[in-house]
C-alpha cells in the first residue's frame, strides 16, 4: 500500500514529467511561428522593395514622358516656324522671279523707249527758241555717243537722258542771258523763259525780238531798249526780279 507521502510524490513526478513535456511542443511551435514571421516579414520587405522599385520606375517613365512631351511640343513649334519660313521663302522666291521677269522685259523695252526720247529732244531743239545753241547740241551728240557705246548700262543711259529733258524743262522757268551774232553785229540775248528771246546791241543802241512765226529776227522800237536791258540784268542777278513789259511772238514749243 502507497501512502499519501508516496501518492503525492507519484503524481509530483507525473506532473513535472508532464512539465517537461509540454515546453518542447511549445517551443517548437513558436519556432514555426517566428519562421512564419521571419518569411512573412522577408516577403513584405521584398513585395515593399518591388513596390519602391516600379515607383522609381515608373517616376522615371513618367519624367521621360514629360521630357519627351516638352521636346515633341518645342519640335512642333519649331516646325511650324520652319513651315512659315519655308512659306515666306517661296513667296520670296516667286516674288523675285516675278521682278526678274519684269526688268528682262523692261530691258527689252526701254532700249527703243530711249531711242524715241533721244530722236524727241532732237526735234525738239531743232523746233525750240534759238538759244544756247552750241550747249544743246553738243549735250545733244554727247547723248547720241553714249547711246551707241556698247559698254555703256541702260541705267546710265537713262539717267542721262532723263538729266537732258530736266535742263530742257529748266529752261521755260527761268530767266537766261548769253553773248551771241545777230546779223553779224554782237548783241547781248536775253531769254525769258520759252515765251521770248530777245537781244541788245552791245552798244545798246538797237533791240529786237526773235520772231518763231518766221524765224528771223525783228527790230524793236527803241522804246523797248531800256525794258530788254532791265530784263538782261536781272537774268544776271543784277536786279532785283521785277515785271518785264515786253512784246511776245508766237511762242516755240515746250517740253
Amino acid at each position: 500500500m502507497i501512502n499519501g507521502q508516496g501518492r503525492w510524490l507519484a503524481l509530483l513526478g507525473l506532473g513535472l514529467g508532464l512539465g517537461l513535456m509540454v515546453p518542447v511542443s511549445a517551443q517548437d511551435d513558436v519556432r514555426k511561428a517566428i519562421d512564419a514571421t521571419e518569411q512573412a516579414t522577408r516577403a513584405a520587405a521584398a513585395s515593399q522593395a518591388r513596390v519602391d522599385k516600379l515607383d522609381d520606375q515608373t517616376k522615371s517613365m513618367l519624367e521621360r514622358y514629360r521630357s519627351a512631351s516638352w521636346q515633341a511640343q518645342q519640335l512642333t513649334v519649331y516646325a511650324d516656324q520652319l513651315e512659315e519660313l519655308v512659306g515666306a521663302q517661296e513667296a520670296e522666291k516667286a516674288s523675285l522671279n516675278r521682278q526678274i521677269e519684269e526688268m528682262e522685259r523692261t530691258e527689252r523695252e526701254l532700249l527703243p523707249l530711249m531711242l524715241r526720247m533721244v530722236e524727241g529732244l532732237e526735234k525738239f531743239i531743232e523746233l525750240d527758241l534759238p538759244f544756247l545753241a552750241t550747249e544743246r547740241n553738243e549735250r545733244l551728240a554727247s547723248l547720241q555717243k553714249l547711246m551707241a557705246d556698247p559698254e555703256a548700262n541702260n541705267a546710265e543711259k537713262f539717267g542721262r537722258i532723263l538729266e537732258a529733258w530736266q535742263i530742257e524743262a529748266e529752261y521755260g522757268r527761268t530767266l537766261g542771258a548769253e553773248r551771241g551774232e545777230v546779223e553779224g553785229r554782237s548783241v547781248e540775248i536775253l531769254r525769258v523763259g520759252r515765251t521770248g528771246l530777245y537781244y541788245l546791241s552791245v552798244d545798246g543802241k538797237q533791240a529786237g525780238l526773235w520772231n518763231t512765226a518766221s524765224g528771223q529776227w525783228q527790230s524793236l522800237p527803241t522804246s523797248r531798249i531800256s525794258e530788254v536791258r532791265h530784263g538782261l540784268r536781272m537774268a544776271r542777278d543784277t536786279a532785283a526780279p521785277d515785271l518785264l513789259r515786253l512784246p511776245v511772238a508766237v511762242s516755240g514749243p515746250g517740253p
